[in-house]
């Protein structure tokens, strides 16, 4: 099987960074393009947010919309950043939903043959109680899928 369009799912987390790192040191290798999705959730796009520019914004408003896209512009920057010294460049993804679905829909609309995500790697009882992107993503996706650990602290 051969990779040339890798989707990496990138929320700004450490484990999201190692995910972005493991895509751009293997894409050169690989002659792989990197895509980056970042998602807002929906449900944050349902409810009240606080802006620390203009205090606290009603669900569904222009406000909210340019607040999460502000959100998606930085944390899309810091990805630039992490990859700027690799000479890869990534083709940046924004997109508002459930991340579990929107990672695989995106990766079905560009045609990506590997999507990498990090994971927290939580105890069984905290992924039954909220869920897991990585573990729904493998379990769903009809792409292949990378999942990344962050390197442990702990030894």
């Amino acid at each position: 099987m051969t990779f040339k369009t890798l989707l990496v799912a990138y929320d700004g987390s450490e484990f999201g960074r190692e995910a972005l790192r493991t895509a751009v040191d293997n894409a050169p290798l690989l002659g792989a393009t990197v895509h980056v999705i970042y998602v807002v959730k929906s449900r944050s796009y349902t409810s009240a947010a606080v802006d620390s520019h203009i205090g606290v914004v009603e669900p569904r408003s222009e406000q909210l919309l340019q607040m999460f896209e502000r959100e998606a512009e930085e944390m899309l920057a810091k990805a630039q950043e992490i990859v700027s010294d690799a000479e890869v460049e990534i083709v940046p993804h924004t997109v508002i939903g459930d991340p579990r679905d929107e990672i695989i829909e995106t990766a079905k609309e560009i045609g990506a043959d590997l999507i990498i995500l990090g994971s927290a790697g939580k105890g069984r009882t905290k992924r039954l109680l909220l869920g897991s992107v990585s573990n729904s993503v493998v379990a769903e996706s009809p792409i292949a899928t990378l999942v990344v650990h962050a390197p442990s602290e702990e030894k």
